[in-house]
């Protein structure tokens, strides 16, 4: 098949990887213009376009997917498909054009989980089974027919950094096994998803970062988990604040109150609403991520409570 890959952070290389090396050709990648990012907020190419310019391919990233230029010069690779993965909505205009449409990769049991934050909110909701779907995309967001989707298990140990991986390598076989049935002309008919079972996975907000020691250890250990290795779950109190970025329950302490904090030479401990909480990885503001051990040897002015 000819096929136009679109996509634009690293959750995509993996798909796009599978792609070259499989029996179909990528004749055009499709990334949005270069982003504001670091501290500098320079302007820099997103990872799929870096990526794709390391190995000669066409790039097209157009400023509007409804541009009359763009959209011509995607009629005139002919492309059989389009793959997207974690890029922008698709306007019709676009979707439509090839023969098999525009085949999506993502990374929840549709519909569960719908949006563009859906292995966030899988770790946030405490979910001990989650996957990927690969759906035909339709104009309803994530809603599209589904052409195959596999389950596995959420991992207890497992943060976003960890199932992010995970997924996007499972999502890149999943799809090039897609392309290669439809290819060889074996019927694949999408699945209508039930959209009473649907449930949204918007995009977090900063406030959405924040620890709340009023609820459960169970809670907070999932949003520290969700948000882990980054953007990292914050806990503040005053001007002091650190990304906790690991922890766990300690039910050898005896009881805290909520936002209580403990600490000794080599730990820290918070109360809960239930069990007192643990930290074991942090990151202070402007530094690196490091151990509970190592940032006390840096004796920092510890609050005795997050309220």
């Amino acid at each position: 098949m000819r096929v136009v890959f679109c996509g634009n952070p690293e959750f995509a290389l993996p798909t796009l990887e599978a792609l070259l090396v499989s029996r179909h050709d990528v004749v055009a990648v499709v990334t949005s213009p270069d982003q504001p990012q670091g501290r500098g907020r320079r302007l820099a190419p997103m990872p799929v376009k870096s990526f794709a310019e390391q190995r000669a391919l066409r790039v097209l990233s157009p400023a509007k997917l409804k541009d009359k230029d763009f959209l011509e010069s995607l009629r005139e690779l002919r492309p059989d498909a389009l793959v997207v993965v974690a890029f922008r909505i698709l306007p019709r205009e676009m979707f439509s054009l090839p023969r098999w449409g525009a085949l999506n990769v993502h990374p929840s049991l549709l519909p569960k989980f719908r949006g563009p934050a859906p292995i966030q909110w899988t770790l946030l909701r405490g979910e001990t089974e989650t996957g990927v779907t690969i759906i035909r995309l339709t104009e309803e967001i994530d809603g599209g027919g589904m052409l195959a989707q596999q389950r596995t298990p959420v991992q207890p140990y497992e943060n976003f950094g960890a199932l992010h991986d995970r997924l996007s390598i499972m999502g890149a076989g999943m799809l090039v096994e897609v392309l290669d049935k439809l290819d060889a002309g074996e019927a694949v008919e999408p699945l209508p998803q039930d959209d009473s079972l649907a449930t949204p996975a918007r995009k977090l907000k900063s406030e959405d970062f924040q620890l709340d020691f009023r609820q459960p250890a169970r809670d907070i250990i999932n949003k520290i988990r969700a948000l882990s290795p980054s953007p990292g779950a914050v806990a503040q109190y005053g001007y002091y604040s650190v990304k906790v970025l690991d922890a766990e329950a300690d039910g050898e302490v005896s009881p805290m109150q909520p936002g209580q904090v403990k600490h000794n030479q080599v730990a820290i401990w918070v109360g809960t609403a239930d069990a007192p909480l643990q930290f074991k990885t942090v990151k202070p503001p402007g530094k690196r991520e490091m151990s509970v051990a190592d940032y006390l040897r840096g004796r920092p002015q510890l609050p005795d409570c997050f309220y």
